[in-house]
């Protein structure tokens, strides 16, 4: 079907407005002009340009008078300067004409600068309304002579231009119509501002005033391995906010600390996806930095953080097959399969046909959760004991240590038994609430997970699950790992009595997990610590010395266990808990609890979790 003169128009206009949006996103900049819109530029050859503005039907704006025709309108975004300062948006309005045949030729007599004395008009004229959402359309007719030489036949034909520049808003769409003709369709375009946080993200220093926020500078610190983020343009009396964000996903955000001018940053946080959003308090517009973005080296230290899991699971067919989870700080690019492994220490054989791959953009497959990127897969296949799933990460020499959930009956049991008591204990909870025995005790119990730095490797993704399970409970779930950046600004011990005064208020508890790790830090931290604190015993004013300077968040809560075991309140904060899976094996065999740990509760988990999620509930 044949398109008309006046949808050909539009159906043009709007091509040359997505030519233009796409011509901003290659150059990924806009051009700043020194001049102060409104403003009119004519061809050489027109005489006499003029501009005159008013609403769409003021008396003052005359209709086209059907001597030239609009042969081209090009819209282009710039930034108006003046002084080079100070810019605001503005629309470059670029008009083409011709003359056309029927022109009237004016009397040689007229002169330049005179008008037709018989329309009382200029000669030419050609109308432009620009309209947006949320304001009122604006209308304005350009009126010109044309030069004598052209109104002869020889000379018909001549094109010029006619460029306008307008003061627009960021981030709305202009509509464009140029009408030189008081019969036939109008010439109209369409284009989109680019919004405010495009033009601040072009990073142009100092031109435009609603882009003023704070600017950033990461320094790494290997001796002391740790990242320093530190302010630039610190403001007396402005309050700056920072978030982190990984993979467009938005993590905590902290009030930077009053008076500094950096804050300390554990290197286990730094990821290749890591940005920084930045802010002044009170202005919107965010500063975005991605400091760690393609540096090489970053995937590597980011493993500590990814965990690779697998367990069994029904398939839609009924079947059972397997379900292999992997969850990272970022996006990955991967590949995940399975193999079988042979004796032990042995290579583990890729099974063909296995193979998937992981992708690292946005509709790739991975799920947000709070602890990080979650992406998950299935083989349809049965579990056996020498069943196990490598991953090799893109950027990395070697594929990461194959993950056997099945290898030995014990551990196939105990994650049966975990499986089946955790959907007991679910179970129990929720008949519990029912009848009110416990309801709305979980509604705003605080629960604090702590585990010494130095622990398994494996530990931070169990302590990433058991986290995850407690929120879907309705516990509100801090755990040092989903903490860096306000644990970074704050330091642990800040932090640590920050999580102690929400338990205060709402109740909860510290759960402290029990390792091997955990039982050498207690027996070594108490040697040194319970001679020089035990004189306070009973004293009122322990509180005040509790808790020193520590590096880390666990190290800085074994002063706050002491400190309730010297007031007889051992217990009351604190609890301990233990993973089956890895039980802590205390050195030189069996012997008791360190001291420290003499009063707290003890679980196993998955076999006592009725009755930690009970105290839990309760506390």
């Amino acid at each position: 079907m044949a398109l008309s003169g006046h949808m050909l128009a539009r159906v043009y206009g709007l091509l040359l407005s997505l030519l233009g949006f796409y011509s901003f996103l290659a150059a990924g900049r806009i051009e700043t002009v020194d001049l102060e819109a409104p403003e009119l530029t004519c061809s050489e050859a027109l005489i006499d340009c003029r501009m005159s503005s008013g609403s769409p039907y003021s008396a003052a704006l005359p209709d086209p008078d059907d001597t030239v025709i609009v042969t081209r309108v090009h819209l282009t975004e710039v930034l108006c300067c003046p002084d080079k300062q100070d810019c605001d948006a503005c629309l470059r309005i670029l008009i083409e004409l011709r003359e056309v045949d029927e022109a009237q030729e004016l009397p040689a007599e007229s002169g330049n600068h005179q008008e037709d004395a018989g329309s009382g008009q200029f000669g030419p004229r050609v109308k432009v309304c620009l309209s947006s959402p949320g304001s009122s359309e604006l209308c304005k007719t350009v009126q010109f002579n044309l030069p004598y030489s052209s109104l002869e036949q020889a000379h018909r034909h001549h094109t010029y231009e006619v460029q306008l520049t307008e003061r627009v808003m960021f981030g709305v769409p202009v509509v464009v119509q140029v009408d030189s003709q008081s019969h036939g369709p109008a010439n109209i375009t369409t284009i989109t501002v680019p919004s405010l946080e495009e033009v601040c993200s072009m990073d142009l220093e100092g031109t435009v005033k609603e882009c003023d926020a704070p600017k950033l500078r990461v320094v790494t610190d290997p001796k002391r391995d740790v990242v320093l983020l530190q302010l630039e343009n610190a403001a007396a009396g402005k309050e700056v906010m920072c978030q982190m964000v990984m993979d467009e996903m938005p993590g905590e955000f902290f009030i930077w600390p009053k008076g500094n001018r950096e804050v300390v940053l554990p290197s286990n946080t730094v990821a290749p996806c890591l940005c920084f959003q930045i802010w002044w308090t009170g202005n919107g517009v965010r500063r975005e930095f991605c400091p760690f973005k393609n540096q090489p080296g970053l995937v590597e230290r980011m493993v500590h953080n990814i965990s690779v899991s697998m367990a069994e699971t029904q398939m839609r067919d009924g079947k059972t097959g397997l379900t292999c989870n992997v969850t990272a700080p970022c996006r990955l690019e991967a590949e995940v399969w399975l193999c079988e492994k042979g004796q032990p220490g042995g290579q583990c054989e890729e099974v063909w046909g296995s193979r998937q791959r992981l992708h690292n953009h946005a509709d790739a497959s991975w799920r947000i959760t709070p602890y990080g990127h979650l992406w998950a897969g299935e083989f349809n296949v049965s579990s056996k004991p020498r069943l196990c799933v490598q991953m090799k990460i893109a950027g990395m020499e070697s594929a990461l240590e194959p993950q056997c959930p099945f290898a030995g009956f014990r551990w196939r049991w105990s994650l049966l038994l975990f499986t089946g008591l955790l959907l007991i204990s679910l179970s129990l909870l929720g008949v519990y609430l029912l009848q009110g025995a416990l309801k709305g005790a979980v509604g705003g119990s605080q629960v604090v997970l702590l585990y010494p730095p130095d622990a398994d490797p494996a530990l931070p993704g169990l302590m990433n699950h058991l986290g995850s399970s407690l929120h879907t409970l309705g516990f509100t779930v801090s755990l040092d790992l989903w903490s860096q950046g306000e644990l970074g600004a704050l330091g642990p011990v800040p932090w640590l009595h920050s999580r102690l005064n929400q338990l205060k208020r709402h109740g909860g508890k510290v759960v402290l997990v029990l390792t091997q790790a955990t039982w050498l830090r207690a027996e070594e931290w108490g040697a040194q610590n319970w001679d020089r604190n035990t004189f306070r015993r009973g004293n009122r004013d322990v509180k005040d010395a509790v808790c020193p300077t520590s590096s880390d968040v666990f190290t800085a809560s074994l002063s706050c266990v002491l400190a309730d075991y010297l007031q007889g309140r051992a217990g009351e904060r604190f609890m301990l808990v233990q993973f089956e899976s890895f039980p802590p094996k205390p050195p030189g065999g069996f012997r008791p609890l360190p001291e420290l740990f003499r009063g707290l509760h003890v679980y196993s988990l998955p076999s006592q979790s009725l009755g930690f999620l009970t105290e839990l509930a309760g506390a």
